[in-house]
């Protein structure tokens, strides 16, 4: 993997930093302790949340003002999204400086993964900016891993 095409952050706080969505796709315990609070704070408005694997608290999530898409539930009618906050101007981000031709930047999460891979994929394809995060140990092969990694630097 060229790693001079990929953008590391120190922690997840940075790398939400001015990014429009989170898309969970893994099943990692952390995703359920992160304080949504400060995240939200840091990223472009509206922001969403899209949980691929069912585990997080959709309400709480929603009533910090995230739009929540999750996997198996439907958005109910009685669940009106709140108006977004007024837009603030902010330094440049680590996400403003991904290309995107619709104006939006993804944070997908395994994006070497199959299902993270082909997501980030498709986001690329429309035109997103996709900025992704991922672990590259023994569990899954990381020969595949750097492969799709490889793919989505195109």
């Amino acid at each position: 993997v060229d790693e001079s095409k990929l953008i590391f952050s120190a922690s997840p706080q940075d790398a939400v930093d001015g990014a429009h969505a989170i898309v969970v796709l893994t099943e990692w315990d952390e995703f359920k302790t992160y304080n949504y609070t400060d995240f939200y704070a840091k990223m472009m408005k509206p922001a969403f949340v899209f949980d691929g694997r069912g585990i997080l608290n959709r309400p709480q999530i929603e009533s910090i003002g995230f739009e929540v898409h999750a996997i198996g539930q439907a958005q109910g009618a009685s669940m009106p999204l709140p108006p977004p906050p007024p837009v603030e101007v902010k330094r440049m981000t680590i996400a403003e400086s991904v290309k995107s031709t619709t104006g939006k930047v993804i944070l997908v999460t395994g994006t070497a993964g199959f299902v993270g891979f082909h997501a980030a994929a498709a986001l690329k394809k429309r035109g997103d900016g996709v900025l992704g995060i991922d672990c590259f140990h023994q569990y899954y092969p990381p020969s595949y891993k750097r492969a799709r990694a490889k793919a989505l630097e195109a």
